[in-house]
């Protein structure tokens, strides 16, 4: 009895491996998502600002005619948001090869890719925080100013990095069992 369960665990992919896959595709599109909201929003004058540019009710515009910190923060925080994503995506890829060809450094692969990619998101949350939130706060005020208000992408940022984390720790292990299921010997009788 023992037998058939094994020989079906080695044919069919295994429920860590199926949560691997569905947790890291979720990632790609929960990252493309906070990649698309608005990441702060300015109440007094319905200005929403997204990570591309920001728009108001004249339309949507770049921040290369914005004044400091607006035209460093933003475009610095959409390239860690992009590479956090570029990252997702090769980690997939890394789970992909690891269950089609059993390669053995998928699982170094898993980890480098998404503890980077997690990390990318994390900073560019944090430094659209520290960089432009806090240059507008003052420490005779009690909170940052009333008008300027944190937007989804940035809430969703801080979750998204650790659904990251925990996408490439299920990937890992995934991995490291698919290797060991390629690794073990079946005998023909």
């Amino acid at each position: 009895m023992e037998e058939v369960s094994e020989i079906s665990l080695a044919r069919h992919p295994s429920d860590l491996v199926r949560a691997a896959l569905v947790l890291l595709i979720l990632t790609i599109f929960l990252l493309f998502g906070v990649a698309s909201i608005p990441w702060l929003d300015y109440s007094e004058s319905s200005t929403t600002y997204y990570l591309g540019g920001f728009c108001d009710y004249e339309g949507c515009h770049g921040y290369t005619d914005r004044a400091e910190p607006f035209r460093t923060v933003f475009p610095l925080t959409y390239i860690l948001v992009l590479t956090a994503l570029a990252v997702s995506v090769f980690e997939l890829g890394f789970l992909v090869t690891s269950i089609l060809r059993r390669w053995q450094w998928s699982g170094v692969g898993i980890l480098i890719t998404g503890i980077l990619g997690s990390i990318a998101l994390l900073v560019a949350a944090l430094y659209l925080y520290f960089g432009l939130l806090m240059t507008f706060w003052s420490p005779t005020s009690v909170p940052p100013t009333a008008p300027w208000g944190m937007g989804a992408g940035l809430f969703m940022a801080f979750v998204v990095a650790v659904l990251f984390l925990v996408a490439t720790i299920v990937a890992f292990f995934a991995a490291r069992h698919l290797k060991a299921l390629g690794s073990e010997r079946v005998s023909p009788s």
